[in-house]
């Protein structure tokens, strides 16, 4: 009777432990149904599904250009990697409308991503002191602009408020750099 009693109890804590597995597993698959993708290759295999797609630290050198499969993307996070060039085909990315490139090592942004329907863009510490006027275009659309840890002069950053003049700007205090 008493071995009787332990198998139950046994076979009831397994049964709790496949329906904890269960429930962890549905949560993690419904993480992914949202749209949020922390890995290229997982959003690759769902490319309609890609809504976030968060590369941070992963020691990206370039932007992969397989990203442009992802025509449903709105936000994508791609800070703290080492890019240096941005591509211009970024701008085919219709829907996006947040862009995260913080902690790279990014100098300018192509004027075609000037198209974008942008409301985010965060660039702080990389190397950009301003932006080609198209950008202009983009500043009704852009609420806020994060450029902080960035050496600019005071001349450069009034450029960026004038290109910007609607966007809440976040901005190092100005150096007294000569250029």
């Amino acid at each position: 009777m008493k071995m009787l009693k332990r198998q139950n109890s046994i076979s009831k804590q397994m049964n709790k432990l496949i329906i904890i597995l269960f429930l962890a597993f549905s949560c993690f698959c419904q993480g992914q149904t949202n749209g949020y993708f922390n890995n290229l290759d997982s959003a690759l295999a769902y490319p309609t599904k890609v809504i976030t797609l968060d590369l941070e630290k992963k020691k990206l050198k370039e932007i992969p250009i397989k990203i442009l499969e992802f025509k449903n993307i709105e936000k994508l996070i791609l800070k703290r990697n080492r890019i240096k060039d941005v591509p211009k085909e970024i701008a085919d990315l219709k829907k996006l409308h947040y862009l995260d490139l913080a902690s790279n090592n990014i100098e300018s942004l192509p004027k075609e991503l000037s198209v974008l329907n942008l409301d985010t863009l965060i660039l702080w510490d990389n190397r950009i002191r301003d932006f080609d006027m198209e950008f202009m275009n983009m500043s009704s659309k852009l609420k806020y602009l994060d450029l902080r840890a960035i050496q600019m002069n005071k001349e450069e950053q009034k450029n960026i408020k004038e290109i910007f003049p609607q966007t809440h700007i976040r901005l190092a205090y100005p150096c007294n750099c000569n250029r």
